[in-house]
C-alpha cells in the first residue's frame, strides 16, 4: 500500500464492530462468520484493508470509521481465526450498501488528523499516563501491544480503544478532529463517569 493507505472514492470493505479503531493503534479480532473470512482472505491476497465502524451502518447515512490493515494472524486456541488489525487512517464512509454476501462496502474520503502541539501532547501523555499503566498490568493487555508505545499518539490512542466506554462515546472519540481534542473529549468522558471536574484545557 502506499503512504496515503487509502484513496479517496475508494470502495471498501466495512466491519461494523462495537469497539473502537484510532490510527497507530492495534485491535485483535476473532473471525468467525464467512462473509468476514472471506474479506479477511482477499484483503491478505491483495494487501488490502477494511473499515471498523461503531455499530451497524445506515444506508443512505454517511458515516466516520477508521481503515485499518492485518499485520498479524493465526488461529487461536479455540480454533478461530485470529488477526491484528492496525489503524491506519480514518476515513468518512457513504454510499453504504451490502453485497450478496451480507457484507458491507462503503466509498471513503480519508480525512485529514489535525496536528498537535508537542507540549500539548506531552501534557496529555502525562495526565493518561497511570491509567494506561493500570491497564499494562493486565497480561490479555499486555500481550495485545503489537505497536511501539512510545510515541505519544500510538500510546493515547491505544489506551482509547482499550477503555470500555459506550457505543456514543466511542463514536464521538472517532469523530474528534487531532489527537489533542480527541484527549480532551476522553477526559470529559471519565470524569463524567467518575462524577469529579475535568482538567483544564491543553
Amino acid at each position: 500500500m502506499s503512504d496515503t493507505w487509502v484513496r479517496s472514492g475508494e470502495r471498501c470493505a466495512l466491519f461494523p464492530l462495537e469497539a473502537l479503531l484510532l490510527p497507530e493503534a492495534t485491535l485483535p479480532l476473532q473471525i468467525f462468520e464467512p462473509r468476514y473470512l472471506m474479506m479477511v482472505s482477499r484483503c491478505m491476497r491483495e494487501d488490502d484493508g477494511f473499515v471498523v465502524l461503531i455499530g451497524e451502518p445506515v444506508r443512505g447515512q454517511s458515516v466516520i470509521g477508521c481503515w485499518g490493515n492485518i499485520i498479524d494472524f493465526g488461529q487461536r486456541d479455540n480454533g478461530l481465526l485470529g488477526i491484528t488489525v492496525a489503524g491506519r487512517c480514518r476515513v468518512r464512509v457513504s454510499d453504504l450498501d451490502k453485497d450478496a454476501t451480507g457484507l458491507w462496502w462503503g466509498t471513503v474520503v480519508p480525512l485529514e488528523e489535525t496536528a498537535s502541539e508537542v507540549a500539548a501532547l506531552a501534557h496529555w501523555r502525562e495526565h493518561f499516563q497511570p491509567l494506561m499503566d493500570a491497564l499494562l498490568d493486565h497480561p490479555y493487555l499486555a500481550e495485545q501491544v503489537g505497536i511501539d508505545m512510545e510515541p505519544s499518539l500510538s500510546a493515547l490512542h491505544q489506551l482509547m480503544t482499550w477503555l470500555p466506554l459506550e457505543r456514543r462515546m466511542k463514536q464521538r472519540l472517532l469523530d474528534a478532529d487531532g489527537l489533542v481534542e480527541r484527549c480532551r473529549q476522553l477526559d470529559r468522558m471519565l470524569a463524567e463517569l467518575a462524577g469529579v471536574d475535568a482538567q483544564p484545557k491543553a
